[in-house]
């Protein structure tokens, strides 16, 4: 019992540690914002996605094709600018698109599984399935854009190779 509570101590003494603190109120600031970007981007794609298939333009998949490429801008965008804050120099932004790029692109192609499983396996409507095949990413995307794509860790300054 005492070693639990002895690790509980030093738990909420981290905690109350004013870098701790700062941190904590840090993360939750980017992870709101990736979360209003990521809702706008959201939008769009399922605007997007199912104007062309309610209005007969396109069928389920490459309506969510294109959804995807349109959500992907705004997405990119929001997250550069406002999410993450935009880095100095061409070259980082760069970088942190074709990063982006590839970290969307993996969402999409989970999200293109689960709707290819959606049409092939269910009975519901195929506009529920691409709803439902957006909804899937969000969290995975955060965790990547975080750590990787957006990673001033992972950044050089502009004008070094």
């Amino acid at each position: 019992m005492k070693d639990k509570s002895s690790q509980m101590d030093r738990a909420k003494r981290m905690y109350e540690h004013p870098t701790v603190k700062a941190r904590i109120k840090q993360e939750a600031g980017t992870a709101s914002r990736f979360a209003v970007v990521g809702v706008i981007a959201t939008l769009v794609h399922s605007a997007v996605a199912l104007g062309l298939f309610s209005f007969g333009v396109l069928s389920a998949f490459p309506a969510n094709v294109v959804g995807f490429l349109c959500a992907f801008s705004i997405s990119f965008a929001g997250h550069h600018i406002w999410s993450f804050g935009a880095s100095r120099g061409t070259e980082a932004t760069h970088r942190r698109m074709r990063r982006f790029f590839v970290l969307a692109l993996a969402g999409f192609l989970a999200n293109s599984s689960v709707l290819t499983a959606w049409l092939a396996l269910t009975p519901w409507p195929d506009g529920l399935g691409i709803l439902f095949s957006i909804a899937v990413v969000p969290g995975l995307s955060f965790l990547g854009a975080r750590f990787w794509a957006f990673s001033a860790k992972n950044s050089k300054p502009a004008g070094r190779k």
